[in-house]
This record gives structure tokens, sequence and C-alpha cells, in this order.
């Protein structure tokens, strides 16, 4: 079709989606549960009301946008229909031409859209994005996309037409996790239920979370509360996708089958009891992790802290551990375990200096910051039952809620990574920033509860925690 269509639209936005609609942000995002109409919003921001803005401030009568989606199945069955489709599509008189797999919509008003369809997973087309000259684009079900294609496509928009005078992106997606750049490269408008985000969001960068059931009255009778059933053995899925609370993509297969966030996970701060506590640390490599763990019963863990880093070397690591422990815990007495690589001797400039040859990690955790870590079991499938059995037991083992990256890495960030799409999985967990600290509780739990295949605790310990904390309560509840 080349002659401009009087194009009739009967969209009215949610006051979510309103609020987005009339934000100037060059780049902002939407993130909302599953039929929350979200795609439909960003569908008339970039094939309309973004255009007619440029036409009518600029002059510029033609512009080009990306859509971009993780798979190209999905971007054709899902994303695209809702632009194109004669049945459900917003725009579905456009031009499309499959050889380039472009759609050219044209306005009675005098300008025109272009849109070219792109997917993550055709080596040509992320090859392509390199060379793309826009004016914007959109991202769909943006935590999907590699953070690589997003800083790709940053730098290509604001180019077309030559010296465009402005650029835009969009991003709509289901709640990520509290730890996915996403939720913290946003300011939030309408504000996510979750913690705040910890780091300042990126500038220009404006975020709107829509509330669970906004969209109810633009869906048939019982839609949400037909998913609750299909879903109700997965209270998970349900927070994520029906109640768009921050959550978790699992890439994998779960290490741990018997987490259940709403059972193992505080609803309040847990309290220091004035015991010993307990440190696992993942103290090997360049990614350090701690946890803090105390036993307020026999057989009853709690975990109080945990600190981790993406790159930082184990003095300065334990030094700030033990710092901002010192403040919490004043006084307080450790038990700690760690890597048993952590032993490994190696040379550095400063134990050559000292004329001591070789160090460890662990040596210099000793030496340089006064922390005597144990090394713990090597076997990582004890270590795994050893937490396992702590999640199995009644009270066995609760987390405090500021612990996320522990949290999040029970709910799939932590898990074992499927070997090509045959369904068969690897033997060991896939190393990220979730298994850090999933190391680290491992090496403290299972020294403290022991694996099948390992003794629980030796009769000595046993004595030493029933004069620390008595006998365990029968039927104990925890307050």
């Amino acid at each position: 079709m080349n002659t401009a269509e009087v194009i009739e639209l009967n969209y009215e936005a949610l006051p979510t989606l309103r609020r987005f609609h009339e934000s100037g942000a060059p780049i902002r995002a939407i993130v909302g549960p599953v039929g929350s109409g979200k795609t439909s919003a960003a569908t008339m921001e970039i094939c309309k009301y973004l255009p007619e803005f440029i036409f009518d401030a600029y002059g510029i009568m033609h512009t080009r946008w990306v859509v971009i989606r993780n798979t190209y199945r999905e971007l054709m069955d899902t994303t695209v229909k809702t632009i194109k489709d004669p049945e459900i599509g917003w725009f579905p008189n456009g031009e499309y031409k499959k050889s380039e797999e472009t759609y050219t919509i044209r306005f009675g008003k005098g300008f025109s859209v272009e849109l070219l369809f792109r997917a993550c997973d055709r080596p040509d087309h992320v090859k392509h994005l390199k060379s793309l000259e826009l004016t914007g684009g959109w991202i769909d079900e943006a935590i999907e996309v590699p953070a690589e294609i997003k800083k790709m496509l940053k730098n290509r928009i604001g180019r077309y037409p030559k010296a465009c005078p402005v650029r835009f992106l969009v991003e709509t997606t289901n709640p990520p996790d509290i730890e996915h750049p996403i939720y913290s490269e946003y300011a939030w408008e309408t504000p996510p239920p979750g913690p705040i985000p910890p780091r300042k969001p990126l500038e220009n960068h404006v975020g709107f979370w829509q509330p669970p059931g906004e969209n109810n009255r633009n869906l048939r009778p019982g839609y949400y509360q037909d998913l609750r059933n299909d879903y109700q053995g997965d209270p998970d899925w349900i927070d994520m996708y029906i109640d768009g609370k921050p959550g978790m993509v699992i890439r994998g297969k779960l290490v741990y089958n018997n987490f259940d966030r709403s059972y193992h996970v505080a609803k309040e701060r847990l309290i220091w009891n004035k015991g010993l506590l307990y440190r696992g640390w993942d103290n090997s490599g360049n990614s350090p992790a701690c946890v803090v763990l105390q036993m307020p019963q026999l057989q009853e863990l709690q975990v109080l802290a945990e600190f981790h880093s993406d790159k930082e070397n184990i003095i300065d690591f334990a030094d700030r551990v033990t710092a901002e422990l010192n403040l919490r815990y004043p006084n307080a007495d450790y038990q700690d375990w760690g890597d048993p690589a952590g032993e490994n001797e190696y040379s550095t400039r400063r134990s050559i200096a000292l004329a001591k040859g070789f160090t460890s990690n662990a040596q210099l955790m000793r030496e340089e910051c006064g922390v005597e870590v144990m090394p713990s079991e090597q076997n990582f499938q004890a270590r795994i039952e050893s937490v396992e059995k702590a999640l199995n037991m009644r009270e066995g083992l609760l987390i405090d809620p500021s612990c996320t990256r522990l949290i999040d890495g029970f709910l799939g960030g932590y898990c074992y990574p499927e070997i090509g799409n045959t369904g068969i999985y690897g033997e060991k967990p896939i190393k990220n920033k979730y298994s850090h600290v999933h190391d680290a509780l491992q090496y403290a739990a299972v020294r403290i509860l022991g694996g099948k295949r390992k003794k629980k605790i030796t009769a000595a310990e046993v004595e030493k925690l029933r004069n620390q904390y008595g006998p365990p309560m029968a039927g104990h509840v925890r307050e």
C-alpha cells in the first residue's frame, strides 16, 4: 500500500500507561504483569505518538524504528501481531516487506513510520544492528535481551534522519529481579513493589511499574483467577506474572527444589541473639562472597546477612565485611569456614617482597585481616545435601529479607545449565553472581549440619551447642 491511510484508533490508556505516554523522557520502561497492556502502549508510542510529535515539532516526515525481541518466533507470534495482525493489531493497514522484515505505516496527516523487526537469536540480525541508522527503538520483554544488544542499540538511535534532533528508546517487560539492571537503571515514577533500587538511576531513564489488575476491564472475566488456579503450586510465578512483583527468570534446572520464599524468607529483619555467629566464605577467586548465620536452636539456621563483590581482592573484601559486622554485631564471636581452594598457594609481589615466597587467600585473611578461616567440605554433593536438609527440616532455614542475591539464587539464578536444547543439564551449577553466595552458604551449612555423606556433627560440638543454647524445644514455633 503506497497511499496514505486515515487510521482510526480506539485506544484509551490506563492510568500508569497514560503517565508513560505523557512523559518526555527519551528512554522509558514499562514493567507489568502478563496482560497488563504494556505491549499495546509501546505500539502506540513508537508507531504514532512519537512519530507524530517529531513531525509536529521538527517537520520530519519519515522516521525509522527497530522492534526487538529475544527470539524470532516470539517476535513474530506476539509483538509483531500486536502491531499489524488484521484481527488484533493496532496498525493492520501498513506495507509489509517480508524479504526485508520491514513494515511501513503512512498517516493521512503527512508522516510515515518505518519499523524494522529484529530478533537476538538470529546472527544476521545481531550483526545488522551494528549498522542501523535509527530514530528510535522498542525492546519487548527486555529482561530476556542481552545487555550488549541494548548498549549497541543506544548508539544507533537518534541517527535517522541525519542530524536527527531527538532519540527515543522504549523497553517493556515482565518484572525483573531486583538485581537486574532494569530495576536500578530507571527512576520509577510509579514505584516497584520491592526494595528501593540500590544505585542512582541513569540520566534520562524513567520507568513506570504497573500495579496488578490495572487492565482487568480489557480482559475476559476470570483471566487472572484462572491463572492463579493454573499456577497455584508456583507462588513465585504468581508473584511475578500476576501480582507484578520483582521476580526471577529461571534459565536452567533449579539446584534446590524445596525452597519456598513464603516460608524460608523472614517477613521482617532477623535479630542477632548475641550468640556465636557462623560465616561461610567463598574465598578462592576474585568474586568473593560471605554469608553470616546464627543457630537459635539446634538444627535451626538463620541467615542474617550476605556480602558479595563482583571483583575485589580478598583483603579488601574481608576488611570490608569485618568492619561492617563490627558495627552490626559488636563483640561477636565467629566460626569461619571457607572454600578449601582458598588454601591454595600462589606468589604475589607483596609476598615476594616480604621474602615469604608463596601465600594463599586463607593466609592473607588470617595475617592481614585477622579472620581464621577453616577449610570446609570440597564434596559438592555433600554441600548441596546439607542445605537441602535445612530446607526440609521444620524451622530448618530462615533467611533475612535483605539477602536478595541469596534469595534470587534460590528462586532460579543458581541453577544447572541446559546443554543446548536437549533437556539434559550439566552436573555443576552455572558460575555466576548467584553461585558465589550459595557456595559460601554451603561451606558453612555442611560443617554445621553435615550432608548425608558426612557425619552430622561431633558429640563434642553437640555438647557445646547444648551448653550454649539449651536442649531443643519440642514444638518450637518461631515468634
